[in-house]
Parts: structure tokens; C-alpha cells; sequence
């Protein structure tokens, strides 16, 4: 069984903030929380990533903020993995704790980043042309030292809590009822859903990766994700398909069968209730922005 997934970020006591560097074939941190704010820029790698209930594909050059306690993930994708994988997932991600940065707060002039840091707590995409911005200041600000990048870290927060090019990820009414013991089944439970997808999903297969009945674990899941188990997978599905009707030239037949689906209308009605758009109307748009 594995450990739970409250993760220990370990810095200086004596910093309010740090700057981590990583690359590697794949992600390997689970779904997982901290009570550190957490500034993450991708930089190269695709897949799914997780931020509370959201679900959403990501690629490279994406700038992606978490309140404290939010769990998140970057889930990689097919490509990263395998004897041939050539992918790398990269990312340069800042950690702050905003405890230490209390007293900093209080101040009138930081009113800005103290809303910026209520506002993180449903986690925050940002669009972009802020993305490309920031994320170059947030590598500058990696290589720098001392004052330096004291002063980088304060002026990248002052960029991100005056912009107005950001969406947010959860709804305003969500409540994360996870806790350090549940993530640990949950990640295995996502592991096992982003693997097989493409296949047909039997309930009681998942509900015994999480070594729980089928009724309790189905119960279990809607209070912790608020979504069902078929919610969420077909969330994954549609990213999935998402991806390719821009990247490939497949019909959408093909295209819901790769993604998991052995009805054409039910992938239909399941892609306009999460896009809003149908398959061909969002290629066409995705295109349009392309080219």
C-alpha cells in the first residue's frame, strides 16, 4: 500500500519561497497537496492534468497556479513512456508559503497579491501572452540569487495579481474533501484510468484497485471528486479527443473509438455536454486559431 500523499516541500526555513528545476522522462509526483502556494510552468511534456475537479490536457508553455491544499497532478501522456519514449517532461515550478509571508501581506500595497492568493485556492490558468511573460521571469528568476530574485519573485506576483487573462479551474462551490489518506487511492485509481481508457472500463475493476466494494467505492468516489466514476472517465476521454481532432486527421468515428467510446452518439452527446461544442464545430474553431 502506498504512503499517503501529503508531500513535505522541503526549503530553508529561513526563505518564504523557493525555486524548483525539473526534468525527466515523466512526472512521477502523484496526486498530491501541500499547504505551500504553488507557481507551475511547464515547459515541455503533455498529458492530463488534475487540479481538484478539474480535468484537463496540457501541453507545453502552460502556467498553472495552486492555492494551498489544492491536490494536483501532471499525468503524462503515452508518448513519455515505452522502449522508443524520446518526450521529456520539464517544468520550473515556485513554492511560497504564505504563512511566512504574513506579515508582508498586511500592507496596503500587497492587497493585490493577497486576493491573487484567495483567488489560487480554486486554481488558476493563466492565458497566453501572460504565460510566455511570466514563465520567462520565472526562469530568469531561477538562475538569480539573494535580492535579486527576491525582487524577480515579488514582481511575478505582481504580474499574475494584475492581470486579467486568467480563467479559473474549479468551480467557486468547490470544496476538496480529500485528505492525505485518501490521495493515495485515488492516484492509483487515476493511474489505472488514464491506462485504459481506450479499453472497455468494468466498475468493479477500479473499485478493486482501491480494494473497496462496488457500492461503497462508487459512494466513496462522488464524495471525494464530486463527479461519478463515469463522469470522470469520460472527462478523460473527451480531453484525450480533444487532442486529437486538432493534432490529427482522423474522423471522429475513429477518433471516439481511440478515445474509449463503442457508441458514436453517445461519444457525440457526451463531447457537447462537456465542450459545449460538437467534435467537427470544435476541430473547425481549434483549426481556425492554428492556421
Amino acid at each position: 500500500m502506498k504512503n499517503p500523499w501529503f508531500i513535505k516541500i522541503h526549503f530553508p526555513q529561513s526563505k518564504a519561497f523557493d525555486i524548483v528545476k525539473v526534468s525527466r522522462p515523466y512526472f512521477v509526483v502523484p496526486w498530491h497537496f501541500h499547504p505551500e502556494i504553488e507557481i507551475m510552468f511547464l515547459t515541455s511534456g503533455s498529458g492530463t492534468r488534475f487540479v481538484g475537479d478539474s480535468i484537463e490536457s496540457f501541453d507545453a508553455r502552460e502556467l498553472v497556479m495552486m492555492g494551498a491544499n489544492l491536490a494536483h497532478v501532471w499525468k503524462n501522456g503515452e508518448s513519455h513512456f515505452g522502449q522508443h519514449a524520446q518526450n521529456l517532461a520539464g517544468a520550473t515550478y515556485m513554492v511560497m508559503k504564505e504563512t511566512a509571508m504574513e506579515d508582508l501581506l498586511d500592507y496596503t500595497e500587497m492587497e493585490p497579491v493577497k486576493d491573487l492568493f484567495l483567488r489560487a485556492k480554486r486554481g488558476i490558468k493563466f492565458g497566453e501572452e501572460v504565460t510566455e511573460r511570466v514563465g520567462e521571469m520565472i526562469l530568469n528568476a531561477y538562475q538569480q540569487t539573494g535580492p535579486t530574485q527576491l525582487i524577480s519573485f515579488l514582481n511575478i506576483l505582481k504580474e499574475l495579481a494584475e492581470t486579467e487573462d486568467y480563467r479559473y479551474l474549479c468551480p467557486a462551490h468547490y470544496r476538496q474533501k480529500v485528505d492525505e489518506h485518501d490521495l493515495a487511492k485515488l492516484d492509483s485509481v487515476l493511474d489505472y484510468l488514464i491506462m485504459n481508457y481506450k479499453n472497455e472500463v468494468r466498475l468493479e475493476d477500479v473499485a478493486d484497485i482501491a480494494n473497496m466494494s462496488l457500492t461503497a467505492f462508487c459512494r466513496y468516489f462522488k464524495e471525494r471528486t464530486h463527479k461519478t466514476v463515469i463522469q470522470f472517465l469520460n472527462e478523460i476521454r473527451i480531453e484525450q479527443a480533444q487532442r486529437m481532432l486538432v493534432e490529427t486527421q482522423d474522423n471522429v468515428e475513429k477518433i471516439s473509438v481511440k478515445c474509449g467510446f463503442n457508441n458514436i452518439t453517445n461519444f457525440y452527446q457526451q463531447f457537447q455536454k462537456v465542450v459545449g461544442l460538437t467534435p467537427l464545430n470544435f476541430r473547425k474553431n481549434n483549426l481556425a486559431k492554428i492556421y
